[in-house]
């Protein structure tokens, strides 16, 4: 009887690795390609985020990222430097919670600073917010590839303008605590 019931006990132990448990702490890294326009030039950088993620359910989380960007750290061809940083809480709701994979919507509003390398407007105001899908694929009980797809609104409240608006690709790493 012990021998017929241990696959079992080991079948079910595999199916739970990797699924999101309340009291779940997680910590990830994720960057996203940052093309963009300015003066009619194009530039070309990047997004990068430094997140946490505690679990108050299987399904809920509560999040917060410090994100960093530089519109032009691959190509510059307008010569014009902008740098933001900042951090933005979040809310996580897990719609499929799986052995090796699961899939979530998030929202989230925070603020940040930007600063412009054409002069006069370094320090400015963003308040920022995005909605959107993400997934994560479990490798291991312990790390999980990331995919994030949001929609994004950052905006420069000094200037009154829109620092950038639209849908970003992130690709990045989890580490479960």
């Amino acid at each position: 009887m012990k021998f017929k019931l241990l696959p079992l006990f080991l079948l079910v132990t595999l199916l739970t690795i990797g699924q999101n448990e309340k009291g779940d702490w997680n910590i990830s890294i994720s960057a996203s390609p940052y093309p963009t326009q300015t003066d009619g030039q194009d530039d070309f950088g990047f997004l990068g985020l430094a997140g946490m993620e505690f679990f108050v359910s299987e399904k809920v989380s509560l999040g917060g990222s410090f994100f960093t960007s530089d519109n032009s750290a691959l190509q510059n061809d307008s010569n014009v430097t902008i740098k933001s940083y900042g951090f933005v809480p979040s809310l996580q709701y897990y719609f499929i919670n799986k052995a090796k994979w699961n899939v979530y919507g998030h929202a989230g509003y925070g603020f940040g600073l930007d600063d412009d390398s054409r002069g006069g407007t370094n320090g400015n105001a963003l308040r920022v917010y995005s909605v959107g899908p993400g997934a994560h694929y479990i490798l291991n009980d312990k790390l999980n590839v990331k995919f994030f797809f949001p929609y994004f609104n950052t905006r420069n409240k000094t200037l009154a303008v829109n620092a950038a608006d639209g849908i970003a690709v992130f690709l990045g790493i989890v580490f479960k605590l």
